[in-house]
């Protein structure tokens, strides 16, 4: 069998692999990861025998070989994990949010359904049971339902053992180990009182549809750093239907480096303890947010989004055959043009340059902007967009500069302090990151929102300083 050892992905080569992998699971390669995609790619195309990467796109791309499609997807996936991982988010949901759940169905139909979308290898799903038997006064009197996907079937195949070695038991305390695990070859075993509660199911957030007849509508989803590796315009697509799955008052759980910033206006952001969690809001005469007690706990107001989320959810999303709208028809299978040219005013250009962004296109987004800012080099809004582009990008030393400058022509400009503050968050630097929250608080309270309301939106001045406000409260104490 022949081996490929050494093979540079050529630009056009990185870009139709690039949008194969996109197209197929929302899962998006920027310039900064093209060796992690080419040495997957490599590893891939030597397990199948074939000669060079054309000879593997060849083959990969194939709709007789979606099951070697798969195995890619599988493999590139991200299988991060661990259990009780984000310890806040876990300690709202036992204290506060199952509670809250039992309260709100306790008169009705007592069952609580529960779905971990990106599960890999199932700490996450059986941290979700545990937690709900810790929190249950008497479990046994309910229904407890919780589903884990993922993309990669050899994942889910370990995590349905529901086996770990030692080192795989991060995050569990002294109490759950004695509680939930029995010592076994070597490792540990979950417990049967945790493992009937869970079912595992390989499903593609992008493709499949969504597991409302199989499963049923959820009281709380689990999407934690999963859409930090789709582009803007897919992770939309992506929240947009879990919306659909979701019952009157259900919970979103995201990574800690996760927003519905720009994505949708549909959730609520609710403060939980320690916690900032996602939630779709209840009906007016539920009174709303009355069963989560708790001084700390308020409501941070709708999530930001697009004018175009703020029109009614579609009831039927899906095609005839199962299959939902495809978020790829604006993309298509090549790259786009840009939307811009040297005639276009820097506004015009700022906005073409949010459209590229929302796809994914970078660097046509920032060829936009070079167009603008050849036009107008002091205008803020081309900065700040610039800056957002960066964020995507995974450049924060370029973002921050750009939020600087967005800043030095127009300083009252609080959403780019805000985004100043979380690139310094994202790096680590937890005193500037504390310091432009409070500049950005500031603003916000001394100069109502007028400028780039299309980044604000749904969000009013008050539901960014109380945003700011908790951000100030949990970094102060790791200022370094």
């Amino acid at each position: 069998m022949s081996r490929i050892k050494q093979h540079k992905l050529s630009e056009p080569d990185f870009e139709r692999f690039r949008q194969l992998v996109k197209d197929a699971s929302g899962i998006y390669f920027d310039h900064d990861k093209i060796e992690v995609l080419r040495a997957g790619l490599i590893e891939r195309a030597n397990q199948v025998g074939a000669g060079d990467l054309n000879e593997y796109y060849g083959l990969v791309s194939s709709r007789e070989n979606s099951e070697e499609l798969n195995r890619l997807l599988a493999h590139l996936s991200v299988q991060e994990t661990q259990f009780f991982r984000n310890l806040p988010q876990f300690d709202a949901f036992r204290q506060f949010i199952i509670p809250e759940i039992a309260r709100r169905k306790a008169g009705g139909e007592r069952v609580m359904r529960f779905w971990c979308a990106g599960c890999s290898t199932g700490q996450e799903p059986y941290s979700v049971a545990m937690s709900v038997l810790d929190a249950l006064p008497e479990p046994e009197s309910w229904s407890i339902q919780i589903l884990g996907t993922d993309l990669n079937e050899d994942a889910l195949a370990d995590a349905a053992r529901g086996w770990y070695p030692a080192r795989k038991l991060t995050g569990v305390d002294r109490l759950h180990l004695d509680r939930y695990f029995h010592a076994a070859g070597g490792g540990y075993t979950i417990d049967e009182s945790v493992r009937k509660l869970v079912r595992f199911e390989r499903l593609n957030l992008i493709d499949d549809p969504l597991p409302v007849s199989s499963f049923g509508v959820c009281d709380a989803v689990f999407c934690r750093n999963v859409i930090i590796y789709f582009t803007h315009e897919t992770a939309k697509f992506v929240i947009e239907h879990f919306y659909d799955i979701m019952s009157s008052g259900a919970y979103l759980f995201l990574g800690h480096s996760e927003t519905l910033w720009r994505m949708s206006s549909k959730y609520s952001l609710v403060e939980i303890g320690d916690a900032f969690i996602y939630r779709k809001p209840l009906p007016l005469s539920t009174g709303g947010r009355r069963f989560l007690p708790g001084r700390r706990l308020r409501s941070a107001g709708p999530s930001p989004g697009s004018p175009g989320e703020r029109r009614s959810s579609r009831v039927d999303r899906r095609s005839q055959s199962g299959k939902r709208s495809d978020p790829r028809v604006k993309t298509g299978a090549t790259r786009q043009k840009p939307l811009t040219d040297d005639g276009l005013s820097p506004r015009e250009a700022a906005g073409n340059a949010r459209v590229h962004l929302d796809r994914g296109e970078y660097e046509l987004a920032i060829r936009c902007l070079e167009h603008g800012l050849a036009a107008n080099a002091a205008d803020p809004e081309l900065y700040f967009v610039l800056g957002l582009v960066h964020e995507k990008m995974n450049e924060p030393a370029a973002a921050a500069e750009d939020f600087r400058r967005a800043l030095y022509f127009e300083p009252d400009l609080g959403i780019a302090r805000f985004h100043l503050a979380s690139v310094f968050e994202q790096a680590g630097k937890m005193k500037n990151a504390v310091r432009e929250y409070r500049n950005a608080k500031r603003s916000f309270k001394e100069n109502p929102p007028g400028l780039l309301e299309a980044e604000l939106e749904a969000f009013d001045a008050d539901s960014l300083m109380n945003l700011c406000e908790w951000k100030i409260e949990n970094l102060a104490g790791l200022e370094s």
